[in-house]
């Protein structure tokens, strides 16, 4: 008997949890405008609808989730399918993205939680709510963004096809460098990158206690700032092990670092912007709640 085919699930994620900019302001950086009323937020998750993606998952502790679902909304419009007007139906073509809203587990905070890990759990927490729902809707491949980065994202519609393939992954690229260059550039992994990433972050990292001699019970603990030190590692610790062998690379004409306050006023500056998209791919969608009357 054939079995049959599964289609492709594609999983944005973006990270936001412990991100670091030199701002010093109380407001979050990732609310930060791009462009008028469009936030840095809502950049990142018109990228991940614009790039295929079927789910988004944001990556937000419960300080700072609540901020973010009140402006970005829980599904968004997939830009490619929007504007159909001259179909006599347009709104049923239309399809819808649900964006779902995950915290970093209690467990790896102040250990493992650098801001890489945290598109890491996100993998981890999109694999494992698929997998209590149904074996078809696994995620087969991750499309990790940051928000605060910039450029064209328009220039990625040409590139979705190849974003969404199966055999191999995807880097945005600037002079060259990838996000292993500590760089906030999107880029794509299976998996398996997922595991290898894990797998070296728990090996590199110190714990509680300094590692005993062969045969003997750990008892010296380490001093408080040399504890779990993944929790300061960069992306290149993170994401060093991703697989770039035979990788599709798309190298970007304009780039900006926006969690570093000296690229974010030259990015606001300059002749490169991001443009605000129409209002029904920006606007809050949020599902209705169930009518219900309390019994007295």
């Amino acid at each position: 008997m054939t079995a049959i085919p599964r289609h492709s699930h594609l999983a944005g994620i973006i990270p936001v949890a412990n991100l670091k900019t030199d701002f010093d302001m109380d407001i979050p950086a990732i609310m930060m405008p791009v462009d008028a009323g469009y936030t840095a937020i809502q950049k990142a998750v018109f990228e991940c609808a614009m790039v295929g993606c079927q789910t988004i998952w944001i990556v937000a502790n419960e300080d700072l989730a609540p901020i973010v679902r009140k402006r970005v909304g829980e599904w968004v419009y997939d830009p490619v399918y929007y504007s159909r007007k001259f179909t006599k139906f347009y709104q049923g073509v239309r399809k819808e993205i649900p964006i779902y809203y995950v915290p970093i587990h209690p467990k790896d905070r102040d250990r493992r939680d650098s801001y890489g890990w945290g598109a890491l759990y996100g993998i981890l927490a999109a694999w494992k709510v698929a997998y209590k729902i149904s074996k078809w809707l696994l995620p087969d491949k991750y499309y990790i963004t940051f928000p605060m980065s910039a450029y064209d994202i328009y220039g990625l519609r040409e590139h979705r096809t190849q974003i969404s393939s199966m055999k191999e992954n995807f880097f945005l690229t600037h002079n060259g460098k990838t996000v292993k260059d500590n760089l906030p550039l999107s880029f794509t992994m299976f998996g398996n990158d997922f595991k290898a990433c894990r797998n070296a972050v728990n090996k590199k990292t110190t714990r509680t206690f300094i590692n005993p001699p062969p045969g003997e019970m750990p008892s010296k603990k380490l001093p408080l700032e040399e504890r779990w030190s993944a929790r300061h590692f960069d992306f290149k610790e993170v994401f060093g092990p991703v697989e770039e062998k035979d990788a599709a690379r798309h190298e970007l004409g304009w780039f900006y670092d926006l969690s570093k306050w000296r690229e974010y006023c030259e990015f606001l500056g300059s002749e490169n912007n991001i443009k605000k998209p129409e209002e029904g791919l920006t606007q809050t969608h949020k599902h209705s709640k169930i009518a219900y009357e309390v019994e007295k």
